[in-house]
């Protein structure tokens, strides 16, 4: 086992057994998936290699020990593990062959012979699995033929899942020692387990682990904490009992089901099990093969995306349609940049805020000085539906997408940087631990670069005050900052984050809503009433957050510095109630997760005015916007896909959007103008890149053929190059 583990470590196939290490690498769930499977190759192939081996067992397994144990370490190459290896393994060879007679009446023996099966938890593996599957069923396209075709294709699939499976720890058993055997059992008994919470979170958030797993990774490296801590999660010693309480429910059952069929005197043989996963397997590829033939393409790629574990080669193609394409990937160009205006520069970025919470009773403040003060935009929308892609195209004007060239370059990002060149003093203040996804090294640069970045890391001493009462501190430093320094050249990003879930608010503060869900860990299958008073829990903490930036422009008029400063507040994405089947954001490029507030005063210096009326915003616009606003030259702004809103265009615009964070419904890019909307996917959404290909996976308003010409304008825009597969 520990030689499988080399061969993991250093993605080395094994020799003649093209199953190398990290076939997908840049997956943790596969990659497990992958050293599971190695781990129990190594079982099967060690132990049969103790039983065979006539002479030399403890040498060989010594010199094995040491050899892997030095390749691990990296101390070994690849070519001497593995004559190493072989040279172990030629004991075995010879005394296989010596005792080929012995061996093959000892297979023959094994192959036939009934032996105990637990085949209550067989059965109950099938179901539980068959079950979670149809769930997912209900989600289909239309088509009653299809959908029983799908579930026929989910029971053959399990079937022969399950007897191979078994068929294989049966042969495990026969050889391997007794902690490899309880190490077996107990991740054939966990199998249920993952499988249930898997549908549970598809269900509940619509996503599941593949998805969850992926998006883990997506900062290069798996941050528990930091996710913890996003998700408003705590791990409490009441959260620890009830996973340890799951766990023992789980061996519980299994115990029950193996006690169960004793009982009844349950025997299979392993020939039984091969022939029934062989028969099952046969019937899989007929069944695939018509059912190609007789399905939609899209309906297909919807059964492909959603069930990934397939038993056939058959695969159908990606979307709708598929396409080779180049990006286009325009920057801000800052050399030789310069700004006629220096006014002061209020950056607020608010954790998920939808537009339409801005009403009297839920924001007042925010209402007043959007009606009154602020640029009349009829629709802001975000860049991305998560917060650390939406802070890369606020501050880049760029598409999310590209997200991946900030992580690498580690620099002050395109705007704060065009400021700062120019004479500013550059502030950014966050109230959580914002390397999160190395959010700050990708905005601000690493070494920073920002004159002040303030976070919370998990050795800070704010961590002894909730999220709350760190925002008015907050507020209360860059007052302080404010004040040591004349109006004029003075950047200040804040970012907001009481209105993230699980939605909080200062102990004292008055909510609005009285009939609010107390309790945030909300139900799978929620009412419309329950719906409702978990809005009002979201809603409260977006009037403490209201009140909190309401105090802090009053008093930017108390002090004389509001009129000539630029204040920008926005929603860094928005915040999904079921209305489409998910929970709060990070699942689906949809209205409410999208939809985001956006309010910019601009200065009175400037003689704009509250600025021209808009349709259709974008964070996209922001760079663009505050670039002109400033003076600076059109040349430096006009290749980004953004538009300066001091220059609206006529019409009801496009909007573009991209995520990482997509859930199984795998559109990872969204065009949308009007009611037309054309969504994108590619493989491995999860994993920062820019895709060469890419497929449509849903049109609504557009047909698939002339997405293209329809919305020649933005395709132009996003793509330099666009190829039909």
């Amino acid at each position: 086992m520990l030689t499988m583990v080399a061969a993991f470590v250093h993605a080395w196939p094994l020799p003649f057994v093209e199953i190398g290490r990290r076939a997908s690498q840049g997956h943790l769930l596969l990659e497990v998936a992958n050293f599971v499977k190695l781990l129990v190759l190594g079982s099967l192939l060690g132990s049969l290699w103790w039983r065979i081996a006539a002479h030399g067992q403890r040498t060989c397994i010594s010199v094995l020990f040491v050899l892997s144990l030095l390749a691990v370490l990296g101390w070994m190459n690849q070519l001497a593990f593995w004559i190493g290896w072989w040279t172990c393994l030629l004991p075995v060879l010879v005394a296989a062959w010596q005792q080929r007679a012995w061996i093959g009446e000892q297979w023959r023996v094994f192959w036939g012979t009934a032996r105990g099966w637990n085949g209550y938890f067989f059965f109950l593996w099938i179901i539980i699995w068959l079950t979670c599957d149809l769930l997912m069923l209900r989600e289909a396209p239309p088509g009653a033929i299809q959908v029983a075709d799908a579930a026929l294709a989910r029971l053959l699939t399990h079937i022969v899942i399950a007897s191979g499976v078994w068929a294989i720890v049966l042969c495990h058993d026969h050889v391997a020692p007794r902690f490899a055997r309880i190490a077996m059992w107990a991740l054939i008994m966990s199998v249920p387990l993952i499988v249930i919470v898997n549908s549970w979170l598809r269900v509940w958030w619509g996503k599941g682990i593949m998805e969850m797993i992926g998006e883990l990774e997506i900062g290069g490296k798996i941050e528990f904490t930091h996710v913890w801590a996003a998700g408003g999660l705590e791990i409490t010693p009441a959260v620890v009992i009830q996973v340890l309480l799951v766990l023992a429910v789980t061996v519980a059952v299994f115990a029950v089901c193996r006690s169960l069929s004793v009982k009844a005197g349950f025997q299979v043989t392993v020939r039984r099990l091969c022939t029934v996963a062989a028969l099952a397997w046969m019937v899989l590829q007929v069944e695939q093969a018509i059912a190609m033939q007789l399905k939609e393409r899209g309906w297909s790629w919807w059964e492909r995306k959603t069930f990934r574990r397939r038993m056939t080669w058959l695969e159908p193609e990606p979307g709708l349609a598929s396409y080779e394409v180049k990006f286009k990937n325009p920057q801000l160009q800052l050399a030789n940049a310069t700004l006629k205006h220096k006014p002061d520069v209020f950056l607020f970025l608010v954790e998920s805020l939808r537009g339409d919470v801005i009403t009297p009773q839920t924001a007042p403040f925010l209402t007043r000085y959007l009606n009154e003060e602020c640029q009349p935009i009829q629709t802001a929308r975000a860049a991305s539906n998560v917060t650390h892609q939406s802070w890369f195209s606020v501050l880049s004007g760029r598409l999310p997408v590209f997200m991946l060239e900030g992580q690498q370059k580690k620099a002050l990002a395109p705007l704060p940087a065009l400021l700062k060149a120019a004479g500013y003093r550059v502030e950014a203040r966050m109230v959580n631990d914002f390397d999160y996804m190395e959010m700050v090294a990708t905005n601000f640069g690493k070494p920073l670069q920002a004159d002040v970045v303030e976070q919370v890391s998990p050795g800070s001493a704010e961590n002894l005050f909730k999220v709350p009462q760190r925002e008015v501190r907050m507020i209360e430093r860059l007052k302080k900052s404010v004040i040591s320094r004349s109006a004029g050249g003075f950047f200040a990003l804040t970012g907001m984050d009481s209105t993230h879930y699980n939605y909080k608010w200062g102990i004292n503060f008055s909510v609005p809503y009285a009939d609010y869900e107390p309790n945030p860990l909300f139900p799978v299958r929620p009412t419309e009433t329950e719906i409702d008073r978990i809005k009002k829990r979201y809603w409260n903490s977006v009037a403490w957050v209201d009140a909190q930036i309401g105090g802090f422009i009053q008093w930017l008029k108390d002090q004389g510095r509001h009129d000539d400063a630029l204040i920008i507040i926005a929603g860094d994405h928005g915040e999904e109630f079921r209305e489409f089947g998910s929970w709060f954001h990070g699942t689906m490029l949809n209205e409410p997760q999208t939809n985001v507030g956006l309010l910019i005063k601009w200065p009175r210096s400037l003689g704009f005015g509250r600025g021209p009326d808009v349709a259709v915003a974008s964070h996209l616009d922001i760079v663009p916007s505050i670039a002109d606003a400033l003076g600076c030259e059109p040349r430096v702004y006009r290749d980004l896909p953004g538009i300066s809103l001091l220059r609206p265009s006529s019409g009801n615009r496009p909007t573009i959007m991209s995520t990482h964070f997509c859930g199984r419904n795998g559109e990872a890019l969204l065009i949308r103008q009007n009611d037309t909307e054309v969504a994108f996917g590619w493989n491995n959404f999860w994993t920062p890149h820019v895709p060469s290909i890419l497929w449509v996976e849903r049109v609504h308003g557009v047909s698939v053929g002339s997405w293209q010409s329809d919305l020649a304008d933005v395709a132009e825009q996003v793509f330099e190059q666009v190829v039909t597969r």
